[in-house]
């Protein structure tokens, strides 16, 4: 079975049995019938092939996006194996969003480096998504599942969102018993060029679809939290950066009962996201190991 995906993944990514035939040092009709025991196997047809294209059915698309997690699982084992026996060096470089870069990804750098001093690390704190085939980065962490197939990801964290501020600035705003209440209210929001800003709430079947009219807006979630510390009005952000501040009562949770949302579906789970030929270097194996140890971990 182990062979037949990896063939299997080969004929997708090159598009022909030949020219997957040619790089895996096989025959064509060698490919051919173990694709065919494949989908007999499977009790599916995985592949639609005609004289012009190759074209994957919708259970080969699942069964592709499976075999690339399991193939890279296994190299992840020979490697780790490999990686005990060779240096960390060279060079990495890292996107994520603004808040998670400064809080954890920055610190998380240091300690990398003290582990593996011959090293240089990036970071780029860019909120939008990076295009891992085009830029230089070996490494993203984002909120929402990869489109591309061709990408390799692990969930890192889930990360729900909550609706924050400060009991100063509740003392001295409008009442605010529902969603709808917010229009009346100072809002501190994510910066959209040209385009409104809403946010989503949920609360059992009922939903609703706010427009916010911030008075503050920023690229990054940093400032948003500071100026909802500073009693500049209500944010919304993941409640994993003010778990501390719910503690020591510096930010209090707004509508408690209602989900809070940025998006009409709700991407609340953050995902490691690297290309697969970046996983062959051991300086990007010993960040991914580090990275989920430390974030996915605690």
């Amino acid at each position: 079975m182990f062979e037949a995906m990896e063939q299997f993944v080969k004929i997708v990514e090159l598009h022909t049995f030949s020219a997957a035939a040619e790089s895996l040092g096989k025959s064509p009709s060698s490919l051919t019938r173990k694709l065919d025991q494949l989908e007999e196997e499977l009790k599916t047809k995985l592949l639609i092939r005609s004289t012009r294209r190759l074209e994957l059915t919708s259970d080969g698309e699942q069964f592709y996006n499976q075999c690339k997690q399991i193939l890279e699982s296994v190299q992840v084992a020979k490697h780790s194996f490999i990686e005990k026996r060779t240096s960390v060096e060279g060079t990495i470089a890292i996107t994520t969003f603004d808040s998670f870069g400064r809080s954890v990804l920055v610190p998380l750098i240091a300690e990398f480096r003290d582990t593996h001093p011959n090293t240089k690390v990036t970071i780029g704190l860019d909120n939008t998504i990076a295009d891992l085939h085009k830029s230089p980065f070996d490494i993203a962490i984002r909120y929402g599942r990869p489109d591309d197939s061709n990408l390799i990801f692990r969930p890192l964290k889930k990360m729900p969102s909550i609706l924050i501020a400060s009991e100063h600035y509740l003392e001295k705003a409008p009442p605010l018993e529902s969603p709808d209440d917010l229009k009346l209210h100072s809002c501190l929001a994510f910066y959209k060029s040209r385009q409104h800003t809403w946010w989503y709430f949920e609360k059992n079947n009922e939903q609703r679809k706010v427009r916010i009219d911030p008075t503050l807006t920023s690229e990054g979630g940093t400032p948003l939290l500071m100026w909802a510390r500073a009693n500049q009005g209500i944010a919304l952000v993941s409640k994993y950066f003010v778990e501390r501040d719910l503690k020591n009562g510096s930010l209090i949770e707004v509508l408690p009962t209602w989900n809070a949302s940025l998006t009409e579906q709700d991407n609340a789970i953050m995902y490691l996201v690297w290309k697969a030929s970046s996983a062959q270097k051991p300086i990007v194996r010993a960040m991914i190991d580090l990275i989920m140890n430390r974030v996915a971990n605690e």
